[in-house]
C-alpha cells in the first residue's frame, strides 16, 4: 500500500469515526428528550388524569410544539405505556435490592416480596395506577413498537427476578427442589398484577383489606414451596 493509499484509508476511518460520533450524540440527545417528555407526561397525567389530559397539555409542559411531540410519541397511549415501563422499572430496582439481601433465605425473600408489592401499591400510587391501565393502552400500541417491546422486556425481567429468588431458596435449602420456578414466578407476578388491582378498585365492597389478602396469599405460597425440615 502506498503512502497515498494509507493516508486516504486513515482519513476515511477518521471521517467514519466522526460520523458515528455524531450519530451517537444525536441518539443520546433524542433519548434525553424522550425522558423529558415522559417526565412532563407524568406530571400532566398524574395531576389531571389520563382521560382529561391532552397531547397539547404534555407538549406545553415539555416546552415542545405538538408536532414535535408526535415525532417521539404517536399517541397518549404510547406515552402511558412509557410511564408504565417506568413503573415496572421501579419494581425491578426494589426487587433487585431484595434479591441481593444475603441475610435472607430464598423463602424469606419470597415472603418479603409480598410486603414489597403492597408497599409499592401504597407508596407509588400513581405508578401503580399506571400498571392497572396496561391492557387498555396495549391495545392502542403496535406490538412491534419500541415502547411496547420495552414493557415486555421489563416484565420479563420481573419474572426472572422472582425465579432467581426461588432458585436462591432451592440453593440454600429453604425451598423444595421439585418446584417449577418459572411457573411459580408467573403465578406470583400474575397475582400482584391481576388480583390486587381488581381488589383495590372494589375495595369498598371487601370485608378484608387487599393487603391482608395479599399477605395471606404469600403465606400460602411459602407453605407450598418450603422444604420440609428433616
Amino acid at each position: 500500500m502506498t503512502a497515498g493509499h494509507f493516508l486516504t484509508a486513515r482519513s476515511q476511518n477518521t471521517v467514519n469515526g466522526a460520523i458515528m460520533g455524531i450519530a451517537e450524540r444525536r441518539e443520546r440527545e433524542k433519548e434525553k428528550r424522550r425522558e423529558s417528555i415522559i417526565d412532563a407526561a407524568e406530571k400532566v397525567f398524574f395531576s389531571s388524569g389520563f382521560e382529561n389530559a391532552t397531547m397539547l397539555d404534555v407538549a406545553k409542559k415539555a416546552e415542545l410544539s405538538k408536532g414535535a411531540l408526535y415525532l417521539y410519541f404517536q399517541s397518549k397511549n404510547e406515552l402511558c405505556m412509557a410511564i408504565l415501563n417506568r413503573s415496572l422499572k421501579i419494581l425491578v430496582s426494589q426487587m433487585k435490592n431484595l434479591l441481593r439481601n444475603s441475610e435472607l433465605t430464598g423463602l424469606e425473600k419470597i415472603g418479603n416480596l409480598g410486603k414489597l408489592f403492597i408497599n409499592f401499591s401504597q407508596s407509588q400510587k400513581d405508578h401503580y395506577k399506571a400498571l392497572l391501565s396496561y391492557r387498555e393502552h396495549k391495545e392502542h400500541c403496535p406490538d412491534n413498537g419500541r415502547i411496547f417491546q420495552n414493557c415486555k422486556k421489563t416484565n420479563k425481567e420481573i419474572n426472572s427476578l422472582i425465579a432467581a429468588m426461588l432458585h436462591s431458596g432451592v440453593e440454600d435449602g429453604s425451598i423444595r427442589q421439585d418446584i417449577d420456578q418459572e411457573k411459580i414466578s408467573i403465578i406470583i407476578w400474575g397475582n400482584f398484577s391481576g388480583f390486587l388491582p381488581s381488589s383495590i378498585l372494589t375495595e369498598e365492597n371487601l370485608k378484608i383489606a387487599p393487603a391482608e389478602v395479599m399477605n395471606y396469599f404469600f403465606e400460602l405460597v411459602k407453605i407450598a414451596i418450603a422444604k420440609e425440615k428433616e
